[in-house]
């Protein structure tokens, strides 16, 4: 028989017991101490939400990396904000100075002396179409201006004659007749040649031997830019042809839709600062010459135009642009800048939904506040809720901060 089934039976807890202890002594009761000393997932419960960090999850950081990261701090303080609406919009032509320019008569080009891009002068010579139309219609006056003058010259002939009575009252009466339809006559040819495109000083140059009474000149409208060319030499054109686009660049609109909430933010009038990304940190000033009478169903909001000076052209059509808007007239009790207490806009950092600021506390920690903002004015936005007067918050380097809390709150451990 073998050796341990002889062994007496209280051996067997024994030997159990004795087992447990060399496996390092776990059980119910190394557990329940887990428990008890708060190590266990429980005791974390609550302490992240979806939305990220909650107030009081400060972040520290070491003396080396907060001075790699470029961090500065500097206390929330109490200054004047003016009232400023925040949108942004796209940059177009001004209308009133921009135009298509087409031909009035058909015909076969025969130069184009200007290229895309060339400023131009008002009335400059844009280009020289050959009208077999417009051949026709000086022909027509000449004609005309021939037949008139021959009629009257004859009317003062019979005059002459009828008052020697040499000639009758009837034939004196046919030749007045015939020169009223000849004049008539002769406005109708010279009525045509205006709707063609000619001047009363073209008009009044024209001659029996002018040669190439056919070339028809293209001229700009006034002072400005070709910002398009849709013509070549040797192509055949029509009145409805668009030959080119000329604008005037010195000064543009800026087209933005106004929710209806900031309606009553918005006045004509109103200074505006435009940015855009080409020119970062370069303001284009501006104003409210536009607000439209109504509301777009859709969308709540309402177009608004802004005029914007451009006398070195670095501002184009099609630019995005962001805009603020000053608000003088914030309220009737206070129509002026309003005290508040502010941070630089730098400071503010988007969590989720909501805006968070990061206070320093001392020896490289950070904390995040949930903060309620106001209005925004000259780079500072005001805090309503969430920082006290002279608390010192992170102004540079805000989102480096924001940075190395995320990464701790996914486990990728502490920028110290």
């Amino acid at each position: 028989m073998n050796a341990a089934l002889r062994l007496p039976a209280l051996t067997l807890p024994l030997l159990v017991l004795l087992a447990l202890a060399a496996c390092g002594g776990r059980g119910p009761s190394a557990d329940s101490a887990a428990d008890d000393s708060g190590t266990g997932t429980e005791s974390h419960e609550g302490e992240h939400d979806e939305d990220g960090p909650e107030v009081g999850e400060a972040v520290a950081l070491s003396p080396e990396a907060v001075a790699a990261a470029g961090i500065v701090t500097a206390p929330a303080e109490r200054r004047p904000l003016r009232a400023e609406l925040e949108t942004t919009g796209a940059v177009d032509f001004d209308q009133r100075r921009f135009a298509h320019v087409s031909p009035r008569v058909g015909g076969r080009v025969e130069s184009v002396p200007v290229e895309l891009g060339d400023r131009v002068r008002t009335g400059e010579l844009l280009a020289r179409i050959d009208s077999i139309e417009l051949g026709q219609a000086v022909g027509d006056y000449l004609q005309s201006r021939a037949r008139a003058e021959l009629a009257r010259e004859t009317l003062a002939r019979e005059e002459r004659l009828f008052r020697e009575r040499v000639s009758s009252e009837q034939e004196m009466l046919g030749a007045r007749a015939a020169s009223r339809e000849a004049d008539a006559a002769l406005r109708g040819a010279e009525e045509r040649l205006h709707l063609l495109g000619l001047s009363n000083d073209e008009v009044a140059k024209l001659d029996y031997d002018q040669p190439r009474v056919s070339i028809y000149e293209v001229r700009a409208p006034f002072a400005g830019t070709i910002v398009a060319k849709e013509v070549t030499r040797g192509e055949m054109v029509e009145p409805q042809s668009q030959l080119f686009q000329v604008a005037d660049l010195s000064r543009l609109w800026v087209w933005i839709d106004v929710y209806e909430r900031d309606l009553a933010r918005v006045h004509l009038g109103d200074e505006v600062t435009v940015e855009v990304d080409a020119h970062p940190g370069t303001p284009f000033t501006g104003e409210v010459v536009y607000l439209g009478s109504s509301v777009q169903i859709e969308t709540r909001t309402a177009r608004a135009r802004i005029e914007v000076p451009n006398p070195d052209g670095r501002l184009r059509p099609g630019m995005f642009a962001r805009v603020r808007i000053f608000d003088p007239h914030a309220s009737a009790e206070s129509p002026g800048p309003v005290e508040g207490i502010a941070v630089p806009e730098a400071a503010v950092q988007r969590d989720g939904a909501r805006s968070v600021v990061f206070v320093a506390l001392g020896e490289g920690r950070f904390e995040p506040r949930t903060v309620k903002l106001g209005r925004r004015g000259e780079g500072f936005v005001e805090v309503l809720e969430g920082v006290a007067a002279g608390e010192p918050v992170v102004v540079d380097g805000a989102f480096f901060v924001k940075s190395e809390l995320a990464r701790e709150e996914l486990g990728g451990g502490h920028g110290h």
